[in-house]
């Protein structure tokens, strides 16, 4: 930055640590002051260890659950001459002593996004639900709340912070850098996470990278052109695959999900693809195929064997110009949204045999440009109303119903 002055900025004086630490935690117990200011110094003048210590600390008044922390953390100590690895140690402290594992996973999925991401939360609940993290409610909106409150409870004890984006001052949530890094780095552990997030990549990984123990992997918002039919990787436990936001992914060979039987969540969304490959077919552990704003996308393979399929999302998809095969065995599905591709009537049957369905959005349809039509036109789809009736778990529906103008929503 060709800075005229380099100043070095020091770790906080053990007043100003405590100062810090007392105005994140708030009132104590005056038996636990001198464990609290142990812990405080503990974090050796770090703000953001402080921070996130004290916010874990927040709210317990029991001193023996204060000496048990005391304790825990001087036994984690690793000294480094690294700063980032000075704080680590406290900030993976919290991430052990959140009271529930569902909240533990809920943190690390939060790592899968690109650094100093604005992630809205109904996005981050979505993925929870589909991870199975969220799971054993009877509607959606219940898994919502839950999710909300996972969240709100993550921001309180400092593992992640609140944010507001886009025109709507969409609620959303994200990740200090070093919190981010510890959570990639407990993803690593045992070889069980790939995180690669924009990170420029051409090309995905190498053969070497894709080993059998990885259940998570993010490649998304990168530059990757193609997948070719070299990389075939052998993955039984790989649940969760992000590809999404590869602007320039074209080209997906069949080889590629071969192996990877055990799949639950795909998203391909925003990438360019012409076809989903045949192979995904055979994924007959899939509960999530997301392909949102798949503009190139003509082909789906039958869905058929999807059975286990919950979430299925084809909004924005404006080239498909068939209903994809097989939807009726689709006894599972919770989510359906897309458009009517090319059909003015929603297939009749249909709907009775997705009985299980809370959301159900069928947009408007745009058919192809041609040489008369250069932008296309909006084509709206119908349904029967009796049809949707069968519906009985239905919380959220946007469609026409048959001889009504209006959209119904």
């Amino acid at each position: 930055m060709a800075c005229q002055k380099t100043i070095k900025v020091e770790p906080l004086s053990v007043e100003e640590a405590w100062a810090l630490f007392m105005k994140v935690l708030g009132c104590i117990p005056p038996e636990v002051e001198e464990i609290a200011k142990s812990m405080a110094r503990e974090c050796a003048g770090l703000p953001l260890g402080i921070k996130t210590m004290a916010g874990t600390m927040r709210g317990v008044d029991d001193i023996c659950e204060w000496r048990n922390a005391l304790e825990e953390l001087k036994q984690s100590r690793v000294w480094q001459e690294d700063m980032d690895e000075k704080v680590f140690h406290i900030l993976r402290f919290s991430f052990m002593h959140l009271k529930e594992s569902e909240l533990q996973q809920c943190f690390l999925c939060c790592a899968l996004f690109p650094e100093d991401f604005k992630i809205r939360r109904e996005d981050l609940i979505a993925y929870f639900i589909d991870e199975g993290v969220i799971k054993g409610l009877e509607s959606r909106e219940a898994e919502f709340n839950k999710g909300h409150s996972m969240l709100n409870k993550l921001e309180r004890v400092c593992l992640l912070e609140s944010a507001k984006e886009g025109y709507y001052n969409d609620r959303c949530v994200k990740m200090h850098d070093l919190i981010r890094d510890m959570a990639i780095q407990i993803l690593q552990e045992n070889s069980q996470g790939m995180v690669k997030v924009g990170a420029w990549l051409r090309e995905v990984p190498g053969a070497e990278e894709w080993t059998e123990n990885l259940t998570r992997v993010s490649l998304m918002h990168n530059q990757i052109e193609e997948i070719p039919s070299t990389h075939s990787p052998r993955c039984p436990s790989l649940s969760t695959l992000l590809l999404c936001d590869n602007s320039r992914l074209q080209f997906i060979a069949d080889l590629f999900f071969e192996q990877l039987h055990e799949l639950k969540v795909l998203d391909l969304s925003r990438t360019n693809i012409t076809k989903l490959p045949d192979s995904v077919s055979e994924l007959v552990s899939l509960t999530t195929l997301l392909l949102i704003g798949c503009k190139m996308l003509r082909h789906l393979p039958s869905l058929e064997k999807l059975t286990a399929l919950k979430r299925l999302d084809l909004s924005g998809i404006r080239r498909l110009e068939k209903m994809p095969q097989g939807m009726e065995y689709l006894h599972n599905l919770r989510y359906l949204r897309m458009n009517g591709c090319g059909e003015r009537e929603f297939p009749r049957g249909l709907l009775p045999k997705l009985s299980h369905l809370q959301v159900f959005v069928l947009e408007e349809w745009i058919p192809p440009a041609t040489k008369d039509n250069r932008k296309g036109q909006y084509a709206p789809i119908t349904v029967k109303g009796k049809e949707v009736g069968c519906l009985r778990k239905l919380e959220s529906l946007e469609c026409y119903f048959e001889g009504y103008s209006e959209t119904t929503g």
